[in-house]
């Protein structure tokens, strides 16, 4: 994580989902295993314990323009740096109010162009290349069912992109 200020609450909001995700009942096959300690590669584990099959995630809290399930941009973006991780599949974006994520797929975004642009995370100006999808999909907290119901059939079907929303 580039923003280091945000390192309590992003880390507070994943155990909080994950506690959320793994409570579910529904397909009680698929849950969501965070990291206990960082290792810049992924920020944990989703496994389908049916199959044994596990891929990586990206959990990222967004703490602007995407709050109460509203995202207010048609497209999502995604840092290359992560992107280019061969471990992580999926980017998982918390919103601000911890009441919705915004769900894309890495092989939807590696179809898309790369732009560079100037980024300010937290009082570091960098530049970096960042990528942009209409491929995504949010999902309310109140309704866990359809996530973990979208990532079954991603599973099931093998397909880790936008046909599995």
């Amino acid at each position: 994580m580039y923003r280091p200020s945000m390192y309590n609450k992003h880390d507070q909001s994943l155990e909080a989902f994950a506690k959320l995700f793994n409570d579910s009942e529904h397909f009680p096959n698929i849950k969501i295993n965070p990291i206990k300690e960082e290792t810049f590669i992924d920020d944990g584990q989703i496994i389908d314990l049916d199959t044994n099959q596990g891929i990586g995630f990206d959990w990222e809290y967004r703490d602007k323009y995407f709050a109460n399930c509203n995202f207010r941009f048609d497209s999502l973006g995604q840092y290359e740096r992560k992107i280019r991780k061969p471990s992580i599949k999926i980017s998982i974006q918390c919103d601000s109010t911890e009441t919705g994520i915004a769900v894309g797929w890495h092989e939807d975004w590696l179809k898309e162009n790369r732009i560079n642009l100037n980024l300010a995370t937290d009082s570091v100006d960098e530049s970096g290349t960042v990528r942009y999808t209409k491929s995504f999909k949010i999902y309310s907290y109140e309704n866990i069912k359809e996530f973990k119901e979208m990532l079954n059939r991603a599973f099931k079907n093998k397909r880790f992109n936008k046909n599995s929303f």
